[in-house]
């Protein structure tokens, strides 16, 4: 457990990695669950994770500038 400011504030962004990532395992899960039976929401899922992709590599890069 960090001590600092600056330790504490990454140690979030790690967690918001994290939970970023799982979004992005449901995503494909349910890709999986729903495989062509309504191409749109299939579609609705896939603008959802690159959404999340996006999400996750601006919160990287703020972490790379702590």
């Amino acid at each position: 457990m960090a001590s600092n400011t600056r330790g504490r504030i990454k140690e979030r962004f790690i967690g918001i990695h994290k939970n970023l990532d799982w979004c992005i395992v449901h995503c494909q899960e349910c890709l999986v669950l729903i495989a062509d039976k309504n191409p749109a929401m299939s579609k609705a899922i896939k603008a959802l994770g690159k959404g999340i992709e996006t999400l996750d590599t601006l919160s990287k890069d703020i972490y790379d500038k702590i």
